[in-house]
């Protein structure tokens, strides 16, 4: 396979939580889907969210799964937002191009247990650790190593839902499932059950947690050998996608001359992160994943950019390219918009650990 990696980072150790913060800010995608500001903190007063709320805006979320309603009926898209929105969306899409209509009375749920942070203002949110088991594939699947749709449901997950204001509707934010055998960390906890909240710019842990994003980015990029990979922990959601990218392009063919890269990047979804019992922090966070095959030119932005050989479109990505399309011959992209939950200890020798992934294909580009 012919690919090109994105420019590794030749970075200090001492400099690389500052290089982090600087992509963060400027790697953001014209695709963005709605969102709440990117702190996870201020706005107009408001009290804790409560177990009874949180009961409620879950309850309504499961007899909406049950029933198919928010992968079938546009108007379910208001009481989504963020990679919710962006996976529900993209799974309309995919429904229509097939003419089919989705039914989630496949899924199963456990009892939840809520994280509820002792956040005072807008945006509310809150957090639902729930197992879930299926009898089939779900909406909006990942993109598996080999380019097909994989099954998310099955296993544990970290469902965030969010609140902008005290006359809006709680909306589904995220869906992250837990990597297998992974457990969430303890929860600092008051008295009443809730968590203190982890301002995003905290300097005391390991990296800030605004910056947790951009360093896994850095490993899932360039693999083992990136800096980041001295604060950031091997695994399925970080040397796992750079070596799934590295040999299978998501089930993107290469035609000879052209090249391939891939590029973990930052979104401007809203961040939020909770404080876990040891001091560190449970981060959660949106990135998109772009997958492309171009022809040099492109890639080099040079002059002239003259058609290669075809480029083969894979099943999956038909339904996000536009009706008729021509078979491209100088670009094709495929862009996921992916939920992380990240833990992001107190200090070293703990590394920072990508623990659950959500979301879906996004966007599709051909040329």
């Amino acid at each position: 396979m012919a690919y090109r990696k994105r420019g590794t980072r030749l970075l200090s150790a001492a400099g690389l939580a500052v290089a982090a913060a600087l992509a963060i800010q400027g790697c953001t995608s014209s695709a963005a889907p709605p969102a709440a500001n990117a702190s996870g903190q201020g706005g107009d007063a408001a009290s804790a969210v409560t177990i009874a709320e949180a009961s409620k805006a879950f309850a309504a979320y499961r007899a909406a799964i049950f029933t198919g309603a928010y992968y079938n009926d546009a108007k379910s898209l208001a009481y989504t937002t963020g990679t919710a929105w962006a996976t529900y969306d993209t799974a309309q899409r995919v429904y229509r191009y097939h003419h089919q209509q989705a039914a989630g009375g496949g899924i199963r749920f456990g009892a939840p247990i809520f994280y509820l942070p002792d956040s005072a203002g807008y945006p509310q949110w809150f957090v639902a650790d729930v197992k879930t088991t299926s009898s089939g594939p779900a909406p909006g699947a990942l993109i598996s190593a080999n380019g097909t749709p994989e099954a998310i449901s099955n296993g544990r997950h970290l469902v965030l839902f969010e609140k902008v204001t005290a006359t809006g509707p709680w909306q589904l934010a995220s869906d992250s499932r837990l990597a297998p055998g992974v457990s969430p960390p303890a929860l600092a906890k008051d008295d009443t059950g809730h968590v203190p909240i982890v301002p995003l710019s905290d300097t005391a842990l390991l990296a800030r947690p605004d910056v947790a994003g951009a360093l896994q980015a850095a490993v899932v990029d360039d693999g083992p050998a990136s800096p980041a990979a001295s604060v950031v922990a091997s695994g399925p959601l970080t040397t796992g996608i750079y070596q799934a990218e590295h040999d299978t392009l998501l089930g993107l063919s290469v035609p000879p001359g052209d090249v391939s890269q891939w590029e973990l990047e930052g979104s401007n979804v809203s961040k939020f992160a909770l404080r876990t019992a040891d001091g560190g922090a449970l981060v959660f966070y949106t990135m998109y994943l772009n997958t492309t095959v171009e022809v040099p030119a492109l890639l080099n932005k040079s002059e002239p950019v003259k058609p290669g050989p075809p480029i083969a479109v894979p099943p999956y990505l038909a339904p996000l390219l536009a009706p008729g399309a021509s078979t491209p011959r100088k670009h094709l992209e495929a862009q996921q918009l992916l939920s992380f939950a990240t833990v992001d200890p107190p200090g070293g020798p703990a590394k920072i650990q990508v623990i659950a992934i959500g979301g879906g294909l996004n966007y599709a580009y051909e040329s």
